[in-house]
């Protein structure tokens, strides 16, 4: 519902000082979302949503601003941020788990960039102040997640991960 929320209101909602509370209340349901065990059958669906609710609010959001260059930095901040799924994905299937807790906490979490992303469109939609927030974390970010990245990759307990078929090289 929360996935949903997001979605609807960076799509059709007008942009306004209500926004980061609409992410606000995205964080906390989200967080009721993975409070418990996700066991059910369609649990698996949970992450997809997240990621979903997220890329959707950063893209709608800047190609409904009038910010010239908004669409493009969104669109590098959505692709950081597919990086560092895309990495975590091979983490977990070359058995080393998710990445560490501090790089979730220093790049926010989807809850937070929700958040930072619909404060910045409130604040700053008119004008230049969106596309530079948007640059700057999108900046930030991919650079935070792939110093991470190349420096677990490197290291010796890194297994090598087949691309194709998920069997060690």
């Amino acid at each position: 519902l929360g996935s949903a929320g997001l979605a609807a209101a960076a799509l059709w909602a007008p942009v306004g000082p209500w926004l980061p509370a609409a992410a606000l209340g995205y964080a906390v349901l989200s967080g009721l979302a993975v409070a418990r065990p996700l066991t059910g059958a369609l649990d698996w669906l949970v992450p997809p949503f997240f990621r979903a609710a997220e890329y959707t609010t950063v893209l709608a959001l800047a190609a409904r601003s009038d910010a010239d260059g908004a669409l493009p930095a969104a669109f590098g901040l959505v692709a950081a941020v597919a990086y560092h799924h895309y990495d975590t994905v091979y983490r977990i299937r070359g058995g080393t788990g998710a990445p560490p807790h501090r790089l979730v906490r220093a790049i926010g979490g989807h809850e937070g960039r929700a958040v930072a992303v619909t404060a910045a469109a409130a604040l700053w939609a008119a004008g230049q102040g969106f596309t530079i927030a948007l640059t700057a974390l999108a900046g930030a970010l991919a650079l935070t997640v792939l110093t991470e990245s190349v420096r677990f990759w490197v290291s010796s307990h890194a297994p090598a991960v087949h691309d194709e078929t998920g069997e060690p090289a």
